[in-house]
């Protein structure tokens, strides 16, 4: 800045230019303690130490820290090149379990060793990773119904089977975690099946003469409408409504199939 003085021993004014007590950088003044604009990575301020070829305070730097320890089930992972520091990415579902922690990959299905009734999924829902929760509930198993020998652990490792006597149309009990889009009930919900054999025959009549015929199949007699509440990750509450089976029963059927139709009969669910 400009500066008028009569230097000592002299008579006349002359004009001196002292440096301004700031910070240039790209032809941008700053005041001392001011943040300067810099490089990706770099924190930069307006110093009170003086350059000694400009005469004006000096812009110090230094680099950023980034945190790059992570969370289990986490990962550092840097995505974006416009910005300096990356993120913890989750890469794996956490499980808590008997004061005992297990990481879960995407997909995959876990059962403690001890109980493999119980299993622990771990999904992908939009950007979250989640874990649900399910029971077998195993149907009743009456060893005096099964022929000798032939008793064994189901494919789930949970519920035993054989080969039975009879196995008659019946009621079979079942909870599941109901996962509707991004929502998923709180708690395991009741949803029974009808499962068993119904009295089916082919054979010949001579009165006829031709084979006769008689089918039935296992399936629901009674059923009613059940609505549960379904929390989503935005933080809404949606109404979900699906048909429940009360009571099963053999109920005669085609003993063909129409082309083009399916036999096999669908749950209704509904989300409101």
């Amino acid at each position: 800045m400009p500066v008028v003085s009569v230097p000592e021993g002299k008579c006349c004014l002359e004009l001196t230019c002292e440096p301004k007590r700031v910070c240039v950088h790209k032809g941008a003044e700053y005041q001392p303690g001011s943040p300067v604009p810099a490089a990706i990575c770099q924190d930069c301020i307006c110093s009170t130490q003086v350059d000694p070829n400009t005469k004006l305070f000096k812009v110090t730097c230094e680099f950023k820290q980034c945190q790059e320890t992570c969370d289990k089930g986490y990962e550092y992972m840097e995505t974006d090149p416009k910005v300096c520091c990356g993120k913890c990415v989750q890469t794996h579902c956490e499980l808590s379990l008997n004061g005992t922690k297990h990481l879960l990959t995407p997909g995959e299905t876990w059962s403690p060793p001890e109980n493999m009734c119980e299993h622990h999924t771990c999904i992908k829902s939009g950007e979250t990773l989640l874990t649900t929760s399910s029971h077998i509930v195993c149907p009743p198993f009456q060893q005096s119904n099964c022929h000798p020998d032939t008793i064994q652990t189901a494919a789930n490792g949970c519920c035993k089977i054989c080969e039975e006597k009879e196995k008659a149309c019946k009621l079979v009990p079942m909870k599941i975690q109901i996962l509707q889009n991004d929502c998923m009930s709180s708690e395991m919900i009741d949803m029974p099946y009808c499962e068993g054999s119904c009295n089916t025959f082919s054979k010949y009549s001579e009165a006829l003469a031709s084979l006769q015929h008689s089918c039935s199949c296992c399936k629901e007699t009674k059923t009613s409408r059940h609505t549960v509440d379904l929390n989503c990750l935005n933080g809404d509450v949606v109404r979900y409504t699906y048909t429940h089976v009360e009571e099963c029963g053999c109920g005669h059927t085609d003993c063909t199939t129409p082309p083009g139709k399916s036999a096999r009969r669908r749950r209704s669910f509904t989300l409101v």
